[in-house]
């Protein structure tokens, strides 16, 4: 479901079933795995569409949908919790983490990896054109930097003198006690960090030009060499090559026949490899196949589905525009006059057999 706002857009997923809230040993596990898909997501997203923002609250405030905000919404493309959750496994065991000096291995732990002494931190703490404004600003950047004080065993009170520095360094330094309150937060035990897309995107956006390591989690990652630097591709690199491969060639096609001859000619994929990727790219419903005998199988993709239905949508709201204009007077020689358009003709523009009112009924109540 896509809302227009005043400042941008906003994008829900919405699902075929809620999302129960229960108590497990103080917690509620359920929170902090919407917490994770929502991040995810948005993480995703941000690498194929610019303006995301990615720094968003999970359980903030959100925009109601209404009729003068609401600019589409099917109700059959509703998206399984269970799987939404399977693809956020899959996509965390391999978020890649950049490092321009070759293949390294580097471990963290809670006792050791300070944060404050990774090059980042010191990029983030040098910068002063932050201001206030969509994406990740001026709040995002100072609670981060608390976050990895806090994470580094950095007292409370010097963590607020070096922020207080910080924030007077600015061009457009946030009031004295917004610092406060993220020095507060960050401070109250229940993060243990800052985190990795938060880092990541502040450095996008206020350090263009950083080119150090990107070390903001705790545990295991490995960082990869440059893909033209290396003689094999990632299983991950294989399977956004095949979706934006069928992607392109299906265009605003809810489906495309492709055989596998013709993926592995494009992408110069062996045939073994392009089997392990279709199926795992099945398995976390990014692609569905339908095979038809003799004939190249049909390829449809989450992307291809969505633009074929805003198509289909678009052209559903022009019929039905169309209609009501022939039911608008015109002035004639002796007054006013009916124009002349028949139900007929609109179902011929409409390519429906049933009248424009039913298929406002139908998408109303799905």
């Amino acid at each position: 479901m896509i809302l227009r706002t005043a400042k941008g857009f906003h994008i829900y997923y919405v699902f075929d079933q809620p999302m129960f809230l229960r108590k497990k040993r103080g917690q509620f596990p359920v929170l902090k795995a919407a917490q994770k898909m929502s991040s995810f997501v948005r993480q995703w997203i941000q690498q194929r569409v610019t303006g995301v923002d990615v720094g968003c609250n999970n359980f903030g405030i959100f925009r109601i949908p209404r009729q003068d905000n609401l600019i589409f919404f099917d109700a059959n493309m509703l998206i399984q919790v269970s799987a939404l959750m399977k693809w956020s496994q899959y996509y965390a065991a391999q978020v890649p983490v950049t490092d321009q000096t070759g293949d390294k291995v580097i471990s963290l732990s809670p006792d050791e990896g300070r944060q404050v002494d990774q090059a980042w931190f010191k990029a983030l703490l040098k910068v002063t054109t932050v201001k206030s404004g969509h994406g990740l600003a001026r709040h995002n950047t100072v609670m981060t930097l608390a976050l990895a004080m806090y994470q580094s065993k950095i007292s409370q009170q010097r963590a607020r003198d070096v922020l207080d520095v910080f924030n007077s360094n600015l061009h457009e330094p946030l009031v004295d006690r917004e610092v406060v309150q993220c020095v507060r937060d960050a401070y109250s035990g229940d993060y243990r960090g800052a985190a990795l897309s938060y880092v990541q995107g502040l450095l996008d956006q206020w350090v263009p030009n950083f080119s150090g390591k990107v070390v903001a989690g705790i545990g295991w990652h490995k960082f990869a060499k440059p893909r033209a630097e290396r003689q094999y591709s990632h299983a991950n690199e294989w399977r956004n090559d095949v979706l934006a491969l069928i992607n392109r060639m299906g265009g605003s096609a809810a489906s495309v026949a492709m055989s596998t001859r013709q993926i592995q000619a494009e992408l110069g994929i062996s045939p073994a490899s392009l089997n392990r990727v279709m199926k795992q790219l099945q398995a976390t419903s990014q692609l569905k196949q339908v095979q038809r005998g003799n004939q190249p199988t049909l390829l449809t993709t989450v992307t291809m589905l969505f633009k074929s239905a805003m198509v289909s949508r678009q052209a559903q709201s022009q019929a039905w525009t169309g209609y009501l204009t022939t039911l608008v007077p015109t002035v004639g020689p002796n007054g006013y006059e009916p124009t002349v358009g028949t139900l007929t003709e609109m179902q011929a523009v409409s390519g429906d057999s049933a009248p424009p009112w039913v298929m406002e009924t139908r998408r109303r109540t799905g």
